[in-house]
């Protein structure tokens, strides 16, 4: 009986892989919003990948700023605005009806110490620049128009790494009541995250995130 029962399991395992969206399929839903990035972003990169996390994407990353951070050496490096629009539940769903979508969008940023400096630290080393691309974004691109942008009211998950609760540490710090800032992963982006939306407002996601990505750069280039 056992056996039949691990037999079962495992019919019923392949069935649902079997039955499961592939990510060829969800690629082919974000190539239609493809043309709308390019066209809204000149200059960018817009390319297909698969996140670090297995979502199906397309990174977005933008020309350099006049706005310097570090590189993983420690070298000054010019920051650019980059993130991406994919899919946006961990694994992919039965249905691709069921698929859900989502942008990220941020500032640059390296996993060194000198982005994240304890906020005793802060009189001696100043803010890190990352803060004030935030700052900008939050008082000149959004505003209280959240809404607009499908932007998720976020949160101060701080992580197990050390730099990561330093990060939620500053953006409490900076950004007080206001969760939705400073999101993305430590070593690549302090940005903001969309809500995530189905199929049908795929389009008008990708909008949103043109919108936001152009106002954000051309604020910071004017800063």
């Amino acid at each position: 009986m056992r056996d039949n029962g691990r037999k079962q399991t495992q019919i019923e395992s392949a069935e649902r892989n079997a039955m499961a969206v592939s990510r060829e399929q969800v690629f082919e839903v974000l190539q239609r919003v493809h043309p709308v990035l390019e066209r809204g972003l000149p200059g960018w990169s817009v390319r297909p990948n698969i996140t670090g996390t297995g979502a199906v994407g397309l990174y977005l990353d933008g020309p350099e700023l006049p706005l310097m951070g570090v590189n993983l050496a420690g070298e000054p490096v010019a920051r650019h605005l980059c993130g991406t629009v994919q899919s946006a539940d961990r694994g992919l769903p039965d249905g691709l009806d069921q698929v859900r979508y989502q942008y990220i969008l941020g500032v640059s940023v390296t996993e060194r110490d000198e982005e994240y400096p304890e906020l005793t630290d802060l009189p001696k080393t100043g803010e890190p620049s990352w803060i004030n691309a935030l700052r900008v974004l939050d008082q000149q691109v959004l505003a209280k128009r959240r809404d607009e942008f499908f932007i998720s009211r976020g949160g101060y998950v701080p992580g197990r790494r050390a730099l990561g609760k330093r990060r939620v540490a500053l953006r409490r710090e900076f950004f007080p009541s206001k969760p939705w800032l400073g999101l993305g992963t430590i070593d690549w982006c302090a940005g903001v995250r969309s809500t995530p939306v189905y199929a049908g407002e795929l389009d008008a996601l990708a909008t949103a995130a043109v919108r936001l990505a152009s106002t954000w750069d051309a604020a910071l280039r004017s800063v």
